[in-house]
């Protein structure tokens, strides 16, 4: 049996990168929480489930955050091009039992669009955008050397000109920790080192509730009252695997991803430390390459590490730069 997880992991991270679907996550509700946010997991082409040990963690496997030991202040921005913004920040704090409790705030919209009448003349005062926020409770718990939980409750809302609407949804995560199945000499001298998989369920009772009243009121003669709609999140599936070799020098993970919406995608990535303080990534995603690099150091006895991503043009709208930035103390 061990020998069998060995294998299986080794095939799964060694596995050639190759998307699985074509699709993008656009056009759905919640479509911002689909981006891979967060410079370490973005430069290892969203690959992260099977990780999620920093400020970005709760994003992609809440149950990953138990092995934070010290209290982490995490913040992300995503530099996007047609004036689109999205990032990130959070604060973690080890609690009791190998556990973590935290709070996390993501955000994403735009820099708004000047409205225009039918002969194309400017409105004043009337602009055109739309914002979204995810502000989310995470816990975390390591419940056997071999297993870890987490729980991450989701409050959702979106706004679009006069028009919002509110959600409510849960991600459920597992990690499971398989190199502690083997004893610690056998992992001594293994090859592979921290096999982890990891396990979500997102999104779960996630819908946003839109009543257009507001808008159409004080435009629409004699209209009364407005309509209703309702947009469900399509909740997700998802599966990843990652491992350390070379004596934990190099990092591979891979993770398919599966919505009730659309095909599975495949992520792929990998992070190789050339120092201590000093980490090379690259990685691939929704048919994009993606490259990154992260530096830690000390400052009066607090870590800080610093993450930096690129991720390829796709569809000619650019390419995009991510900075991370995680505050340890």
């Amino acid at each position: 049996m061990k020998k069998l997880i060995s294998v299986a992991v080794l095939l799964m991270l060694t596995v050639a990168p190759m998307r699985i679907a074509g699709e993008s996550y656009a056009g759905h509700a919640g479509a911002f929480l689909y981006v891979p946010i967060g410079a370490r997991p973005a430069a290892m082409g969203g690959a992260y489930l099977a990780v999620s040990d920093d400020g970005a963690g709760a994003m992609y496997n809440p149950a990953g955050l138990s092995n934070i030991k010290r209290t982490l202040f995490g913040t992300s921005y995503r530099v996007m091009t047609l004036d689109r913004v999205l990032g990130y920040a959070t604060v973690i704090v080890p609690t009791k039992g190998e556990s973590a409790l935290g709070v996390h705030w993501l955000y994403a919209g735009d820099k708004g669009l000047k409205a225009r009448d039918d002969r194309g003349v400017i409105i004043p005062g009337f602009d055109i955008s739309k914002n979204d926020h995810d502000i989310s409770i995470v816990f975390a718990k390591r419940f056997e050397k071999f297993f870890g939980a987490g729980l991450k409750m989701n409050y959702l809302q979106s706004s679009f000109v006069d028009m919002s609407a509110f959600g409510v949804g849960f991600d459920l995560g597992a990690m499971f920790y398989l190199s502690e199945l083997f004893d610690r000499n056998t992992r001594d001298l293994m090859a592979i080192q921290d096999i982890r998989a990891g396990v979500t369920v997102k999104y779960l009772g996630a819908e946003y509730r839109w009543n257009n009243e507001n808008y159409v009121g004080p435009r629409v003669v004699n209209q009364i009252g407005g309509t209703v709609q309702k947009d469900k999140v399509p909740v997700e599936f998802g599966l990843g695997g990652s491992a350390r070799f070379f004596d934990r020098k190099l990092l591979l993970a891979t993770d398919i991803l599966k919505n009730t919406k659309q095909s599975p995608f495949f992520h792929a990535g990998a992070e190789y430390t050339l120092h201590p303080k000093l980490a090379l990534r690259g990685g691939f995603s929704a048919g994009r390459l993606t490259a990154g690099t992260g530096f830690i150091f000390e400052v009066g006895g607090r870590t800080i590490a610093v993450d930096y991503a690129f991720s390829t043009d796709k569809v000619d709208e650019g390419s995009e730069h991510i900075f991370s930035f995680d505050f340890l103390f």
